[in-house]
């Protein structure tokens, strides 16, 4: 007897009259009949001796013809039990309803699923800020997600939308602002929907057009001897000074006891997040009746001390390990300030950490002959006073 195809036992009594029926004249259309299962199974009067049929097979997929703003539904096509058939073994007939299923999952679903309108607002994205100068900054945040389609971030700047970007773009520019002025940012994640969600709100203030920042840790270190190579030499200070003292080299009047002091500074540079244009040191004399110029050597130190570390003894020698910045001769009697400029090696040592370390040191330390005056200037080293401080030029 002829085999005429495929044919359903649970869809015999719909779409069969008699057994003259050809299926192919019969069969629905997935895409068009939301009723319809699966194929029918094959009922020849005459089958082969070895017939197998599948298990129940599914396949769940969400309905995705939907208009912008509405979520579709899950929906399952499901291959029943015996409703497709195979002359070799169980595995065939099941692989060809999980084949089935592929084809025609989507088509079902999208047929017979739901659309409903997407009330669930994206996530909402963490906000942080970066290279704060006088003019500009940069905002970054985290990819917020969502149910349905994210379409872009709002940047609100003082409340104010300033611009929107799209979903792919996680990082936006600010520039045109004043300096030392505080601002306050927030993005806000929105989906095609309508729905939406802000970010955390930042205060922001930027960097002034000059920076200037007072030294943090200051001492000035003293070392006597009646050796000048002793003194100069040294392992280690005697006396250290956080207050105002004497700066250089100079000898009893009697010339049995020599005097050696240093100044070492920290600068907490933590709010310099962008290399600057150029900076300086810049220090001045309390009290100078020195009747000489004298010449002042800058050294930043390549051994660093924390910003909220004391100064111990040993770091009086620390200037051995340090790099030479450049030297100014300062008037006999000035108590004006003074200017040593950076070089661009140190600019990049600004942004490296959060402290800067460096070493004045006077001529009669630096060079190797005796000290002939006991003629020296005071210097303030009080934080409060700001007589020793880093500028900047952004």
């Amino acid at each position: 007897m002829e085999n005429t195809g495929y044919k359903s036992f649970a869809f015999l009594e719909k779409y069969y009259t008699d057994n003259n029926t050809s299926t192919e004249e019969i069969k629905p259309n997935v895409a068009t009949d939301p009723d319809y299962i699966a194929p029918a199974l094959d009922t020849t009067m005459c089958p082969p001796v070895n017939r197998f049929y599948n298990t129940q097979q599914t396949k769940t997929v969400t309905k995705n013809n939907c208009s912008p703003g509405e979520t579709g539904t899950e929906v399952q096509l499901i291959a029943y039990a015996n409703q497709f058939v195979s002359y070799e073994n169980i595995a065939d007939a099941n692989n060809q309803a999980i084949i089935w299923l592929e084809n025609n999952a989507q088509i079902y679903a999208n047929n017979s699923g739901t659309c409903i309108a997407d009330s669930i607002p994206p996530t909402s994205p963490f906000l942080s800020v970066s290279s704060i100068t006088p003019n500009s900054l940069i905002l970054s945040w985290t990819p917020s997600t969502d149910n349905g389609i994210l379409a872009g971030y709002d940047i609100y700047q003082n409340g104010v939308l300033l611009t929107s970007t799209s979903s792919d773009v996680l990082r936006c520019p600010i520039t045109g602002l004043s300096a030392a002025s505080t601002y306050t940012f927030y993005v806000k994640a929105k989906d095609v929907a309508g729905n939406s969600s802000n970010s955390n709100v930042l205060t922001i203030t930027t960097l002034p057009s000059t920076l200037s920042l007072a030294a943090v840790q200051s001492v000035i270190f003293e070392k006597r001897s009646r050796s000048w190579d002793d003194c100069r030499n040294a392992l280690a200070a005697d006396l250290q000074y956080t207050d105002n003292t004497f700066m250089g080299a100079a000898v009893t009047a009697d010339n049995l006891l020599y005097y050696l002091n240093r100044y070492r500074g920290v600068i907490d540079t933590s709010s310099i997040t962008i290399k600057p244009k150029s900076a300086k040191i810049k220090f001045k004399f309390a009290e100078n009746t020195v009747g000489n110029a004298l010449t002042f050597n800058l050294f930043g130190s390549n051994i660093q001390i924390p910003v909220n570390q004391e100064f111990q003894l040993p770091d009086w020698n620390d200037w051995d390990n340090s790099t030479f910045i450049n030297s100014i001769s300062v008037p006999r009697n000035s108590t004006t300030y003074n200017e040593i400029n950076l070089t661009p090696a140190q600019l990049d040592l600004l942004v490296s950490g959060q402290a800067y370390n460096f070493f004045l040191i006077s001529n009669g330390d630096k060079e190797s002959y005796d000290p002939i005056s006991n003629n020296r200037p005071v210097l303030s080293i009080s934080a409060e006073t700001g007589q020793v401080y880093l500028e900047c030029l952004f």
